[in-house]
């Protein structure tokens, strides 16, 4: 059953001369209280914790020196030309950089050019992993050579993804898998 409101304010405050809304006095004065607690900015809990300086200043240097594929897959991605998907690129997380990032679907795609060094690598997943995060790996050539493949394991792995009330979607069934997966088109 849904409550009527019951208070007697206006919905809409008066607005004062400058137009910031609270011309005072009135009634107004507890819609004006009320409008300010919606428009103030709430703590709102995200994962993990907030990016330091020194992360997001070498976040910034990383985004302006792409490899030739790390640009053409964020061609693909951005804008959430995925399936509505919203990527960020070189995503803090732990105290590593995950060349893309899908917060939403829990999901990290890296691009591995020759000086990758699997044993490292694996050391890097499992701790990206603990974070919760899903791991993709493709090597940069395979992203060259054989961009919509490589688009295409993406895009199944977020269809296999959580429903998104945010993005309209129903209340999921399904689940976003934890387990890392080191997916390497040749």
């Amino acid at each position: 059953m849904v409550s009527a409101r019951t208070s007697t304010a206006p919905l809409t405050p008066a607005l004062s001369p400058e137009g910031r809304g609270g011309a005072g006095g009135s009634a107004g004065d507890e819609a004006d209280a009320n409008v300010s607690a919606l428009n103030s900015p709430r703590s709102v809990k995200t994962r993990g914790r907030k990016a330091q300086p020194g992360q997001v200043t070498r976040a910034r240097i990383l985004r302006t020196n792409m490899t030739d594929a790390e640009s053409r897959l964020w061609h693909c991605l951005r804008d959430r030309r995925l399936l509505g998907f919203k990527f960020v690129r070189q995503y803090p997380i732990a105290p590593y950089y995950a060349d893309f990032a899908c917060r939403e679907a829990m999901l990290v795609v890296e691009a591995d050019g020759g000086q990758h060094d699997l044993a490292w690598d694996a050391v890097r997943d499992r701790i990206i992993g603990s974070a919760g995060y899903k791991i993709l790996r493709f090597w940069n050539n395979g992203i060259l050579s054989n961009t919509q493949a490589v688009l295409q394991v993406i895009h199944n792995t977020l269809a296999s993804c959580v429903p998104s009330p945010l993005r309209g979607e129903g209340q999921g069934e399904g689940s976003i898998q934890t387990t890392q997966t080191n997916e390497y088109v040749p």
